[in-house]
């Protein structure tokens, strides 16, 4: 009995110190795992989502912290992500490519509205389209926490995550129209789209998590989180020259002369995550 009481007390100490010598940390850096969901809610109505994407986040983070509770979380996160629309019955989506890349705007019509199409360009007919980005995020967060209670600490989180476009690929699926015939092609031929995505993607959110202090000053954090998309994450509108010049999809009613009609598929994006980290 007196070896169980002295095992309860000696843990009992060595608890409060690995605690005390976690909360006296001014700086917390360690490695992150998270996977998360992404609703991508087209803004047009030519367009509408296909389904919910995924993200699978790796990357490292970074505690700053001013005092035991209060703190400000950074670091740098690789995101890959996913995400699909369908073109809607009732829309005719087009856009021109060369072998694997799709033809903006500017690459075929000259200023006064001449095409200069080579004649190995082909006419595409969209109907899905599966989008595969690669991001480079900064997140931003201040973060509020309870002192430690045993072994654990609870948290809070609230800030921006800032995501920055490193490479895009694009999965189409529709058919090709030569003359009058069309034939269709899977969405398993991967096409380039040098200005599809924004450059940059921002999201304001929130989450919250526990933190459990297992071993001396390294911890074990999980967290969920919510984060709301508040910019288009697809390219819109040039600042200068002809505005629709980076776009490449058109849409037409198909009359006899009636004009194309060029849009960027605006859109905007949550996320539900969940993350993983080791801190030290």
């Amino acid at each position: 009995m007196k070896k169980i009481l002295f095992t309860f007390i000696t843990l009992g100490v060595l608890n409060s110190s690995f605690a005390q010598d976690a909360a006296d940390k001014k700086v917390q850096a360690g490695i992150i795992l998270g996977s998360g969901l992404n609703f991508t809610t087209p803004t047009t109505k030519l367009v509408s989502k296909d389904g919910v994407g995924t993200d699978l986040t790796i990357g490292m983070n970074l505690n700053l912290n001013f005092s035991p509770t209060v703190g400000l979380c950074t670091g740098v996160e690789f995101d890959f992500e996913s995400f699909k629309y369908k073109s809607n019955s009732s829309t005719n989506l087009y856009y021109f490519y060369n072998d694997s890349e799709i033809l903006n705007k500017s690459q075929y019509l000259d200023e006064s509205g001449v095409s200069t199409l080579s004649t190995s360009a082909k006419l595409y007919q969209l109907t899905n389209r599966k989008v595969k980005p690669i991001y480079l995020t900064i997140p931003t967060m201040m973060l509020f926490r309870t002192k430690y209670i045993g072994y654990f600490r609870y948290f809070g989180k609230f800030g921006v995550r800032n995501s920055f476009l490193l490479k895009s690929s694009i999965f189409d699926e529709g058919n090709v129209i030569e003359g009058l015939t069309s034939t269709p092609l899977p969405n398993d031929n991967m096409m380039n789209s040098k200005r599809d995505l924004s450059i940059y993607k921002g999201a304001v959110g929130m989450s919250g998590g526990a933190e459990w202090n297992f071993s001396g000053t390294t911890c074990l954090v999980a967290e969920i989180g919510y984060y709301y998309g508040f910019v288009n994450i697809n390219r819109s509108d040039a600042i200068s020259g002809d505005s629709e010049k980076n776009m490449a999809v058109f849409s037409n009613s198909g009359a006899v002369l009636a004009p194309n009609i060029y849009t960027s598929i605006p859109a905007k994006q949550n996320q539900l995550m969940l993350k993983v980290s080791i801190l030290f």
